[in-house]
C-alpha cells in the first residue's frame, strides 16, 4: 500500500470529491482526519473509512476561518500526534452566480477567495511547522484548471484559484530542502455532484436551455480529452503526489482533463 500507516487530514470529505479522496487514501493504508461544515456526511464518510479497517477522526469545520482550520488541526494532532499529509479539498465555484466583473457585487468576490485561497493558506499555515519540525510533509491542492487559465464571468474564482497556485509554488520553494512537497492538481470539470439541481451544473443548464445530457456532452468536447474528470482519477493523481513515489515532485501544477 502506498500510504501504509500515514495520516492525512482532508478537508471538505464529506461527500463528492472529498469522499472519494477519503476512501481511496483509506484503500491505500492512510489513517484520516476529515473535516467539513455537515456532520451527517462526515459521519458516513468515516463509517466508510472505518470498514476498510482505518482509524477516521472527525471535526466541523468552516475553512474561511482561521481559528477553526487553526484548531481542527490542533485536534487531529493531538489524536494521532502527526500529521503526514494535507489534502486542501474544500472548495468550489459557484457556477449558479455568474457575474461580468464589472457588475459584480463584494460578496461574489470575497466569498469565492475566502472559500478557495484562504482556506488553503488557514489549513498550511497551520500544518507547516509541525512538517518542518518533523522534516517530512506532503501537500496537496485540489484546485481547478481555473488556476491556470481565466474564466468568462467567473473570475472571482479564477482569481482565487490563481492564488492557490502561488501560494503553492511557493511553499514549495521554502520547503524543498525540508522534506516536504506541495502540489496542485488542476482539473477540468468534474463528474461528482453532475447533477440536475437549482446550483451548480444543473442552473448552468437551465440558463443555456440545455438538458443535463446535452450540457455534459457540450462541456466534454470543450475538453482536449473529449471527456468530463471522474473523482476517482483525481483521487489516484493525489494518493501519488501523497506518496513517497513523489518526493521529487513538487510546484507543479498538473492539469486534467486539458493539455
Amino acid at each position: 500500500m502506498r500510504l501504509a500507516d500515514r495520516i492525512a487530514i482532508i478537508t471538505g470529505a464529506g461527500r463528492g470529491v472529498g469522499r472519494t479522496l477519503a476512501l481511496a487514501f483509506a484503500r491505500e493504508g492512510a489513517d484520516l482526519a476529515i473535516c467539513a461544515r455537515t456532520e451527517s456526511e462526515l459521519r458516513n464518510t468515516a463509517a466508510e473509512v472505518e470498514k476498510l479497517g482505518r482509524r477516521c477522526f472527525v471535526g466541523l469545520c468552516d475553512v474561511t476561518v482561521a481559528a477553526q482550520c487553526a484548531s481542527f488541526v490542533r485536534d487531529a494532532l493531538s489524536h494521532f500526534g502527526r500529521i503526514d499529509i494535507l489534502v486542501n479539498n474544500a472548495g468550489g465555484g459557484d457556477v449558479a452566480r455568474y457575474s461580468t466583473v464589472g457588475q459584480a457585487d463584494d460578496a461574489w468576490w470575497f466569498d469565492n477567495i475566502a472559500l478557495n485561497l484562504h482556506s488553503v493558506f488557514f489549513f498550511c499555515r497551520a500544518v507547516l511547522p509541525h512538517m518542518v519540525e518533523r522534516r517530512y510533509g506532503r501537500i496537496v491542492n485540489i484546485s481547478s484548471i481555473a488556476g491556470v487559465r481565466g474564466l468568462p464571468n467567473m473570475a472571482s474564482y479564477a482569481a482565487a484559484k490563481h492564488g492557490v497556485e502561488g501560494l503553492m509554488r511557493s511553499i514549495a520553494l521554502e520547503t524543498g530542502k525540508l522534506g516536504i512537497t506541495c502540489n496542485s492538481i488542476c482539473p477540468g470539470s468534474v463528474r461528482a455532484g453532475w447533477t440536475i439541481s437549482e446550483g451548480g451544473a444543473g442552473k448552468a443548464a437551465k440558463a443555456l436551455g440545455m438538458t443535463m445530457e446535452e450540457y455534459t456532452k457540450v462541456t466534454a468536447r470543450a475538453h482536449t480529452t473529449g471527456r468530463i474528470v471522474e473523482p476517482d482519477e483525481i483521487a489516484e493523481l493525489a494518493v501519488f503526489l501523497a506518496s513517497d513515489l513523489s518526493r521529487t515532485t513538487t510546484g507543479q501544477s498538473i492539469l486534467m482533463g486539458f493539455a
